[in-house]
């Protein structure tokens, strides 16, 4: 059960479920009716007003508890057919529900699921008396079962959702035996030495903090190894094409920053220092291109994301 805790200091008295939408904007109001409520130990309702002093719990049920909600939210498709969705995942969302940090709705998963089930086009096939591209996987809420691999939440681009019950198997072993191509497009912090570059180091959690990655020789360590090619230097940056052999949690984000080179705006894997020299807008890490086969036609796919208009003018300002 995720758990959240404020104490208020607006002057002025303000309605509960106002105060927690502006600290806790990854929930709805919807979702909300569904916590426990607690003001000064006691249950307390959405409409309940605060003011300040005043200690506010939040209780957020166990994901398994929860039925995770189709969401409207904007979808950027970049490739689909009956078997598989290609989507161009904006920086800031969360692929899938998760009960760290409460993460419940708001995230790519609720999105697909209002897209594949609830959508206008959706609708129109229903009217023509044509298959559902919605299949069982989705009319029985198994939300986690089209997600064949995930990017960061900092991190856009390229992601595969599986349409099917037979494309998700057939992708996640795809994915798992690296038959599938991944390439990024990273900014780094300094200036490389060489054009090009391959790190064979394996990743392992951090003993200090669980939720980092770190390089590790401890027997549960994994093996991670990162190409990578200069495509553009600045006086402060370089620009990099990056293709990972394997998919290991921040696995870019550790390698880089054990060269000495971190990706600008990575606020977990840079120093404030670096950060305040190259004030980016975001994290410049994006999923720029994949490569995958199709799970039915066995043909390649290739797909590509563009560059993010906020990472095109920050590198206008470094050309500058």
């Amino acid at each position: 059960m995720a758990y959240f805790h404020f104490t208020i200091e607006n002057k002025n008295s303000i309605r509960l479920d106002k105060f927690l939408a502006q600290e806790l904007p990854q929930f709805s109001r919807s979702f909300l009716a569904k916590c426990v409520l607690l003001v000064n130990s006691k249950k307390a309702k959405p409409a309940q007003k605060v003011s300040a002093g005043d200690l506010v719990e939040l209780k957020v049920p166990p994901l398994k508890d929860l039925k995770i909600e189709p969401e409207k939210i904007p979808l950027k498709i970049i490739f689909e057919d009956s078997e598989v969705l290609v989507i161009d995942k904006p920086s800031g969302m969360v692929v899938h529900p998760t009960d760290h940090g409460g993460h419940v709705s708001g995230t790519l998963v609720n999105a697909v699921l209002f897209y594949l089930g609830e959508s206008p086009r959706s609708a129109k096939l229903r009217d023509a008396k044509k298959p559902l591209l919605r299949t069982p996987l989705y009319e029985r809420g198994a939300f986690r079962w089209g997600i064949v691999h995930r990017l960061d939440r900092e991190t856009s681009g390229c992601l595969v959702v599986a349409k099917t019950e037979s494309a998700k198997t057939f992708l996640a072993k795809e994915f798992s035996e690296r038959r599938v191509e991944k390439f990024y497009l990273a900014l780094l912090a300094g200036r490389l030495k060489t054009p090009k570059g391959r790190i064979d180091s394996p990743l392992g959690r951090s003993a200090s903090d669980r939720t980092r990655r770190t390089i590790s020789t401890a027997a549960d360590a994994r093996e991670a190894i990162t190409e990578f090619e200069v495509l553009e230097s600045f006086a402060e940056a370089t620009l990099v094409r990056v293709k990972i052999l394997t998919g290991r949690t921040h696995q870019i984000r550790v390698h880089f920053q054990a060269l000495g080179h971190p990706v600008v705006g990575d606020t977990t894997y840079s120093s404030k220092k670096v950060q305040e020299k190259l004030a980016a807008p975001r994290m410049f890490l994006h999923a720029a291109e994949l490569k995958f086969h199709h799970p039915k036609t066995k043909k390649l796919v290739a797909v590509e994301a563009p560059l993010p208009e906020e990472l095109k003018k920050y590198l206008s300002t470094l050309k500058r």
